[in-house]
């Protein structure tokens, strides 16, 4: 599958000290679930571990509004956030209107009110009061739900991993570089650990994609001479392909359909229309650097619509035609006249991802299945096309 991960475009979600504990450190245990085929019983499953993980760090927090330490309370709250975006997503499932409450109001509530001048740390502690307990009340929830597809598992073991990236660009933003590294340096021991295997399963040139980055973005750390602005470039563009890897899979889970055992004809059908949609893209894009700009505006057009036509039934289905649509009109209104080399680059690049992340949302929940993986093997490579 010809899908290059290169581009630095913005993440979509919002994101050492050595006196901290590590804050998202995955219990032992974490392993990939690439088929997420069959869900996992209810009770102590590793839904149950893993936002479990969250009830120390809102203690700690309570502690430290109480004892009126306002360093101490915003590492706590860093801390708890580092957990709850990894594991909001099984929230966000079960009970939007809980999510809800979590993060865009007691959460918010805390943040602004130790941003203030004068924190008033016993109303604050009130409110992590009430965090902590209603949190508590997501622990029940995914004790006594229904059990997830197991994908949802792999999506949060990434989010957590990404937790340690996006607290290393915050402390470059401060421009704390010492904390930075140390927070990099436990992103890229979960990246390999854990991350890789789970994002090369569904895009193999992605996932090593993010691996040269991460390796060098390391190498960038140990080099004394860089400053926390050109360390904050190279890792925001690690973050933005990271954000690829979390998509796909994220994809994958959030369309699994528990009622479907096996794979398809129809579906296979619909991962070669999907490769067709990738081909005209890069078919146009090829032109386009050729300086046929006519030719790349007119394949670009049938990327849009005679391909995509093909296929935008079954995405309609789930709710995922639009997104990849407008990443492909977005790619074809540059695609018919010289421009901007790097944002043509992005766009067709968008849409390109659009058409990967459309594959996981039609058959992410078989995509290690020997049928879909001998399919995709004999589609046509770039090599192929005239």
């Amino acid at each position: 599958m010809a899908l290059v991960a290169v581009s630095c475009t913005s993440a979509t979600e919002a994101e050492a000290n050595p006196t901290l504990p590590p804050t998202t450190e995955l219990p032992a245990n974490t392993t990939a679930q690439t088929t997420g085929a069959t869900p996992a019983a209810s009770g102590e499953t590793r839904e149950v571990e893993l936002v479990s993980m969250g009830l120390p760090k809102l203690d700690a927090l309570v502690a430290a509004l109480d004892a009126g330490d306002l360093q101490a309370s915003k590492d706590a709250l860093e801390a708890y956030d580092a957990v709850w975006n990894g594991i909001e997503v099984y929230v966000n499932v079960r009970s939007y209107s809980a999510y809800l409450k979590l993060e865009a109001d007691l959460q918010i509530e805390l943040e602004e009110g130790l941003g203030a001048d004068t924190p008033d740390f016993p109303a604050l502690k009130e409110v992590a009061e009430e965090l902590a307990a209603r949190y508590a009340d997501t622990v029940a929830m995914s004790e006594q739900g229904p059990p997830l597809n197991l994908l949802f598992d792999d999506v949060a073991t990434l989010r957590l991993v990404r937790a340690e990236l996006r607290i290393t660009n915050a402390a470059l933003a401060d421009g704390n570089v010492e904390k930075a590294a140390e927070y990099f340096t436990k992103f890229a021991e979960g990246f390999f650990d854990q991350s890789y295997p789970l994002i090369k399963d569904r895009n193999e040139e992605a996932g090593e994609e993010i691996e040269h980055l991460v390796d060098d973005a390391v190498a960038a750390f140990a080099d004394p001479a860089r400053t926390a602005d050109e360390l904050a470039d190279i890792t925001a563009v690690v973050l933005s392909n990271y954000n690829f890897g979390v998509s796909l899979v994220n994809a994958a889970a959030r369309n699994a359909d528990p009622a479907k055992a096996a794979v398809t004809t129809s579906d296979l059908l619909r991962l070669s229309q999907l490769h067709d949609v990738r081909i005209q893209l890069i078919k146009s894009y090829t032109a386009w650097q050729a300086g046929d700009f006519e030719r790349a505006a007119s394949v670009a057009e049938v990327a849009g619509t005679t391909a995509f036509s093909r296929v935008a039934p079954a995405l309609a289905a789930k709710g995922g035609d639009k997104a990849l649509k407008d990443l492909i009109d977005a790619y074809t209104e540059l695609a018919g006249a010289a421009g901007d080399a790097e944002e043509v680059a992005a766009a067709q690049l968008a849409a390109l991802r659009g058409v990967a992340v459309a594959e996981q949302v039609l058959l992410g929940q078989f995509w290690m299945d020997e049928a879909v993986q001998s399919h995709l093997a004999a589609l046509p490579a770039p090599g192929d096309w005239t």
